[in-house]
């Protein structure tokens, strides 16, 4: 390496440092009202957030699986509380994230970039930028960012997670399932990774992708792992693929009547529901 070459790899480096420390300090500078209704992106955690118990304490919320919300939308902001909503909750903050720990999503591409300039191996920059780019549809960028934080933190099975969502929004349904089933390996208790196989084998558009055997296999594990209901909604659709619309509608009926089950995903599956029910009638006739 010459030394010209050396000094301009550490004036870059310098450069990045400068940048990020700019993004970072320029967080605190802008109006609370700026950040209200728009897109965050949280510098760290895996979408942790602090929630209100009844008794008035403070205690720290861990999501899993797609329920991490890495990228949030802001409710409002009240001093350094930012109250965020969440997928599948409604409009209702779920909590707050301190605002010293987030940026706006339309600045959190290069704010990342130049973390990744100091520092090549810091695959929770190259999370943290898949993030963003998902939520900016950049799904090719995401993907190559996914994949290069699998290179260098290979046994995070949230990682395979996130990159097999990419390849399902593309229809990519070889890659999304083996991503999917790679992350219940590395953690066969997780029964979101096993939702999410079954979804693909259940639903790819290509029905030669399909392997609706599978799919209720799976998504019984994932039932038998953890009682979310939402998972009762993939086993409705597998067994309403499969011709058994009596099961269909059952299980469906089962998944929207629990107390737990998302307020932001109820209308959609009550839809779904009304089809069952349509189509169970029309065979009976």
């Amino acid at each position: 390496m010459t030394r010209s070459f050396a000094s301009a790899m550490i004036l870059i480096a310098l450069c990045a440092v400068r940048y990020a420390s700019s993004q970072s300090s320029s967080l605190q500078s802008q109006p609370a009202s700026a950040w209200d209704g728009r897109r965050i992106v949280a510098l760290t955690g895996f979408g942790d957030y602090y929630a209100q118990t009844e008794d008035g304490q403070t205690r720290v919320v861990k999501p899993d699986g797609l329920s991490v919300n890495i990228v949030v939308v802001v409710q409002r902001v009240e001093g350094d509380r930012v109250w965020i909503e969440a997928t599948g909750n409604g409009v209702a903050p779920v909590g707050w994230i301190n605002r010293n720990e987030a940026l706006l999503l339309e600045n959190a591409v290069p704010y990342f970039t130049a973390k990744i300039a100091r520092d090549p191996h810091d695959w929770d920059s190259f999370l943290r930028r898949a993030e963003s780019e998902h939520a900016l549809n950049q799904r090719e960028e995401a993907i190559s960012d996914y994949t290069k934080a699998i290179e260098l933190h290979g046994r995070e099975p949230f990682l395979f997670l996130r990159r097999g969502r990419e390849y399902r929004i593309l229809k990519d349904c070889p890659r999304a399932a083996s991503d999917f089933e790679q992350a219940t390996r590395l953690r066969p208790e997780w029964a979101e990774a096993y939702d999410m196989a079954a979804g693909v084998y259940t639903d790819c558009p290509d029905p030669s992708q399909r392997d609706l055997a599978k799919a209720i296999s799976l998504i019984n594990h994932a039932i038998s792992l953890s009682p979310n209901p939402t998972y009762l909604t993939v086993l409705a659709l597998a067994y309403f693929r499969s011709g058994d619309l009596e099961k269909a509608v059952t299980t469906q009926r089962q998944a929207v009547e629990s107390p737990a089950f998302p307020p932001g995903y109820r209308a959609d599956a009550l839809r779904q529901l009304r089809n069952y029910e349509q189509a169970l009638a029309a065979e009976k006739h």
